[in-house]
């Protein structure tokens, strides 16, 4: 399970690591179309706080992310919804039980497969919480974090599912459909095995993405990369159980408690 996120990394910088074709965007060579400049400023204008540092990003919350686009088109930066909302749903509360998608059974259940070809999309993060779980001889088990991060603490991109939801939710009517995301969870790879027996998928760098994100794709073609991360792709770093709490934030919950796993 993947129930917590961080994402601190610059917007940009995230953007360059994974979209190099587009790396002169810093010197405003920014392409014909709106492009990620002017779409930040217009989300930051909507969403306040949505492009600062963020250590604790819980379910339900916004989250970044990147469709599936063409190929002549530029890549575009929505915020999105945690919790999957299906096209069916009436209710927001379903989101909590669809925040991941196991990768093992999403061609089979019918909320996903419909999403396989044309309904794929990217998270933007630099790190997820983990729970692991101590068994004490003496003592009620108990649960340490875990913040699961790439080497120097690069960008990360979370292969995802997307859908949109035009209903009146809870019985409020909306004037703008609601886009929600689900992350899709694989068996963990031996870097995060002894901390957590899932994790997210992770797609390795850029070509991996542009795969991913290739509205021409379709799911046949794309699914050899929900796996596991190859070994040495992450690190697990032990941290504070105040990450528990969704209130707290701030850089003090990725401070290392003990050497890592």
């Amino acid at each position: 399970m993947c129930g917590r996120l961080t994402l601190h990394t610059p917007v940009l910088d995230w953007l360059m690591e994974f979209f190099p074709a587009y790396g002169e965007i810093g010197q405003g060579q920014i392409g014909q179309g709106e492009f990620w400049p002017q779409r930040i400023a217009a989300m930051a204008q909507k969403l306040p706080g949505i492009f600062e540092p963020r250590y604790n990003i819980a379910p339900t919350q916004a989250v970044l992310a990147v469709r599936q686009f063409q190929a002549d088109a530029e890549p575009r930066l929505e915020a999105i919804r945690w919790g999957l909302v299906p096209p069916w749903a009436d209710s927001l509360k379903i989101a909590y039980s669809l925040i991941n998608a196991r990768a093992e059974t999403i061609e089979e259940k019918p909320t996903y497969k419909p999403l396989l070809s044309q309904g794929r999309c990217v998270l933007l993060a630099d790190g997820y919480y983990e729970w692991k779980q101590i068994e004490n001889p003496n003592a009620k088990p108990s649960k340490q974090t875990y913040w699961i991060h790439r080497p120097e603490t690069q960008p990360l991109a979370l292969a995802c599912l997307w859908t949109s939801n035009h209903k009146a939710l809870d019985g409020q009517p909306s004037h703008e459909p609601l886009l929600s995301t689900t992350i899709i969870t694989t068996q963990a790879g031996p870097d995060t095995a002894p901390v957590h027996d899932r994790m997210p998928v992770i797609l390795a760098d850029h070509s991996a993405l542009a795969r991913w994100l290739s509205s021409h794709a379709d799911w046949e073609s794309v699914k050899d990369l929900v796996c596991p991360a190859q070994p040495g792709t992450l690190q697990t770093t032990r941290v504070t159980s105040k990450v528990n709490s969704v209130r707290n934030q701030g850089p003090e919950l990725i401070v290392p408690e003990t050497l890592d796993v």
